[in-house]
C-alpha cells in the first residue's frame, strides 16, 4: 500500500523542473476574461465609491475562485480525465458567476451566491479525493477541505439574509477561506505537501489577462468618444501605463523560480509566501481600475460620462494600490529592490495622489500617469542590466 501511495505521489508532482502551466490551464485562464470583462463594465457603469467597493469585492470573489482551481492543480493535477472533467466542470460554473454577476436584481444575487457555493464544494470534495488517497496528504486536505465546506456553507446561509447583510456574509466567508485553506493549512496540517510550483507563472498569465481588459477599455474610451484627438492622446497614453506594468511586472516582479525557492526554505516560508499570492489581487483590481479610470477620462475628455474628477480619482487610486500590492508582493517572497528604484516607486506614488486630488484636466493626468510609468520602466531596466554584469 505504501508503494502504491509512493507511485501516486510521484504521478501527481511528476512534472520535473522544467513544468509549464498545460494547455487546459491556459484554457481556464481564458474563461475568467469574461467575468473580469463583465467586472469592468461595472466599474464604468457606477465608478462611485460604492462601485469600486462592489467592484472590489467582486472581483476578489471570482479572483478567488480562480487561485483556489489553480492552486489544487499546482498540487494534484495529473491532467488525466477525471482532472480535466473537474476543470472543465469549474470552467462553465465561473461562466454562470459571470452571468449572474449581483446588479438590480436580487435574483441575480441569489443566482450568483448559489453558484459560487457549488464551486466551493466542488473544490471542497477534489481536496476530500486526493485526502482518501494520499495519507500523507491527508491532513493538509482535511483543512483544505473544511475552509472550502465553510464558505460554501456561509454563501448558500446568506441566500435568508437582506442586502446589504448578504454581502457582509460574503465577505465573512471569503476571509474564512483564505485563512483556512491557505496559510492555517500549511501551518497546522502535521505534513505539508512539495511540488515542482509554476504558480509564478500562473500569476503572471493572469496578469495578462486583467492587462488585455485594461487595453479593451483603452480602445472603448477612443471609440465612445468619437476619436477626438485628445481622448485618442489619453488613450495612447493609457496604453504606454498598460505597457509601463507589463514591462515592470514581467522584468522585476516576476519570477519563475520563486514558488520553488519558498517550498525549499520550509514551512515559515510558505505561510509568508501566500502575502505573494494575495497581493496580486491588489495589483490586479488595480489595473483593471486603471484601465476604466482611462476609458473615463477618454469620455470626459469629449464632454461624456462622470467627469474628469471622478476619473483621475480612480486612475490616482489605482497606481497607490499598485505601488502598495507590489510591496505586499515582495514581503511574500523576501524580494529586495535597488534603492533608486524605490525612490521611484515612491515618486510614482506621489504623482498617483496628486492625479487623485488635484483635479486634473484627463489628457494631463493620464500624461503624468504615463510619465511616472516611463521612468519607472527605465529605472528597473537600468536596476536589472546593473544586476547582469
Amino acid at each position: 500500500m505504501e508503494s502504491g501511495q509512493g507511485r501516486r505521489r510521484s504521478l501527481i508532482h511528476g512534472y520535473g523542473a522544467a513544468r509549464r502551466a498545460s494547455w487546459l490551464e491556459l484554457f481556464f485562464d481564458l474563461v475568467f476574461v469574461v467575468a473580469v470583462f463583465r467586472l469592468g463594465q461595472l466599474l464604468v457603469n457606477d465608478p462611485s465609491a460604492r462601485g469600486v467597493l462592489v467592484f472590489a469585492g467582486l472581483l476578489g470573489a471570482i479572483w478567488w475562485l480562480w487561485f483556489s482551481y489553480s492552486y489544487f492543480a499546482d498540487l494534484f493535477d495529473d491532467d488525466r480525465p477525471p482532472s480535466r472533467l473537474v476543470q472543465m466542470t469549474a470552467m462553465l460554473g465561473v461562466l454562470a458567476l459571470s452571468a449572474s454577476l449581483p446588479g438590480a436584481s436580487a435574483a441575480d444575487a441569489d443566482r450568483f451566491a448559489v453558484t459560487y457555493g457549488l464551486l466551493l464544494v466542488l473544490l471542497a470534495a477534489s481536496y476530500g479525493v486526493v485526502g482518501w488517497i494520499d495519507v500523507e496528504a491527508r491532513d493538509f486536505c482535511g483543512w483544505n477541505a473544511g475552509g472550502f465546506l465553510v464558505a460554501a456553507a456561509l454563501w448558500s446561509g446568506s441566500l435568508l439574509a437582506p442586502a446589504p447583510a448578504r454581502y457582509g456574509i460574503w465577505g465573512v466567508a471569503l476571509a474564512l477561506n483564505a485563512a483556512m485553506s491557505g496559510p492555517l493549512a500549511y501551518a497546522l496540517a502535521s505534513r505539508a505537501p512539495t511540488q515542482k510550483s509554476h504558480m509564478p507563472e500562473r500569476f503572471g498569465l493572469f496578469t495578462i489577462v486583467v492587462l488585455g481588459e485594461a487595453v479593451l477599455a483603452v480602445a472603448n474610451g477612443i471609440d465612445a468618444s468619437g476619436w477626438r484627438p485628445v481622448s485618442v492622446a489619453i488613450g495612447v497614453a493609457g496604453f504606454v501605463i498598460a505597457c509601463g506594468v507589463w514591462w515592470v511586472y514581467f522584468l522585476a516582479t516576476y519570477d519563475r523560480e520563486a514558488g520553488n525557492r519558498v517550498l525549499r526554505a520550509g514551512r515559515q516560508a510558505i505561510v509568508r509566501s501566500y502575502l505573494y499570492a494575495y497581493g496580486h489581487l491588489v495589483v490586479y483590481a488595480a489595473i483593471v481600475t486603471a484601465g476604466v479610470a482611462v476609458e473615463l477620462a477618454a469620455e470626459a475628455a469629449a464632454g461624456h460620462g462622470p467627469g474628469a474628477v471622478v476619473a483621475g480619482r480612480l486612475l490616482g487610486g489605482s497606481q497607490v494600490a499598485m505601488m502598495a500590492g507590489c510591496v505586499v508582493i515582495y514581503r511574500g517572497i523576501s524580494l529586495s529592490v535597488s534603492r533608486p528604484v524605490g525612490l521611484v516607486q515612491g515618486g510614482l506614488a506621489l504623482v498617483a495622489l496628486v492625479v487623485a486630488l488635484a483635479g486634473l484636466p484627463p489628457l494631463v493626468a493620464v500624461l503624468l500617469g504615463a510619465a511616472a510609468w516611463v521612468v519607472l520602466a527605465v529605472v528597473e531596466q537600468w536596476s536589472a542590466s546593473g544586476r547582469r554584469r
